[in-house]
């Protein structure tokens, strides 16, 4: 397996991973905190990261790579706290959607930042998939302006985040770019949640470890694919991210699947198998 299709798998690796995440995040949300959550799901993921670790390499970068390590971390904690003010205003649906625009910005970023071309491919798929998502979610964007604007920034925010992981590519350990980014969000969210803070049930503290594990296999999937491929490609595969999020929402949380959010994942499978089917002979030409 070449390094793009291994890149494929970890990304909806990554996808079922976070989908995991959140499905636990929803089940536990009526007792614990929003910031708790975000605390224990870095605090674990830092942890996991030392241990993976190489005992040789830096645990902080070196100097040289801090402007975009930094840059990493911060853009990316600031998504997920833009993430989570939005969603407490307004419709998930409407919320969905509009972060799910973030491949369109790292393939803009991966642009501007990385030189990466844009191929006549990704366009129309990215087209494909974020119609594959508006269907799957049916939003009405009927919510307050500022959420929705919270959520659109989350995307950007997102986007040149993961841009900035594509960038360290082959400069930095993927490990040490996660518990880069993990210590960073650990010590934001640890002041953020003190003055809500409430010590955990046993059933919490379970949900807290499980939250923090299913984060921790995200990011490293994550992670690992955006330095493994190029971003713009490899971005494409997030909204597999939909499709695992209705099935578990049927399974775990006893949501309906309507006929619209078969539609829509079968876009978006449509649309990741395109790419990848242009990848491959993209990859055969090139050999």
């Amino acid at each position: 397996m070449n390094e793009r299709n291994q890149a494929v798998v970890l990304m909806l690796l990554s996808a079922l991973s976070f989908s995991l995440m959140q499905a636990v995040v929803k089940l536990s949300a009526t007792s614990i905190g929003t910031m708790e959550q975000v605390f224990c799901r870095n605090l674990i993921s830092m942890a996991i990261s030392f241990v993976l670790r190489r005992s040789h390499l830096p645990l902080l970068g070196s100097r040289n790579h801090q402007p975009a390590l930094l840059a990493r971390s911060f853009f990316g904690f600031i998504g997920v706290v833009m993430l989570f003010s939005a969603t407490a205003g307004a419709r998930q649906a409407d919320i969905a959607v509009l972060n799910r625009t973030s491949p369109i910005w790292v393939s803009l970023f991966a642009l501007l930042i990385l030189r990466e071309r844009i191929s006549k491919v990704q366009i129309p798929v990215i087209l494909l998939c974020l119609a594959g998502a508006v269907a799957a979610m049916r939003p009405s964007f009927d919510s307050n302006t500022l959420p929705l604007v919270l959520a659109l920034l989350t995307a950007v925010s997102s986007g040149l985040a993961y841009t900035m992981i594509a960038f360290c590519r082959g400069q930095v350990a993927p490990m040490t770019v996660i518990f880069h980014f993990s210590l960073f969000s650990t010590i934001a969210a640890g002041f953020l949640m003190i003055p809500s803070f409430v010590v955990p049930t046993p059933r919490d503290l379970i949900m807290l470890i499980l939250i923090g594990i299913f984060g921790a296999g995200g990011q490293i999937g994550l992670t690992y694919a955006y330095q493994k491929a190029p971003a713009a490609e490899v971005s494409i595969y997030d909204y597999s991210g939909i499709i695992f999020s209705a099935i578990l929402g049927y399974v775990l949380l006893g949501e309906s699947l309507s006929l619209s959010t078969v539609v829509g994942a079968a876009l978006i499978t449509a649309g990741g198998l395109w790419s990848y089917c242009a990848n491959r002979k993209q990859a055969a030409a090139n050999r």
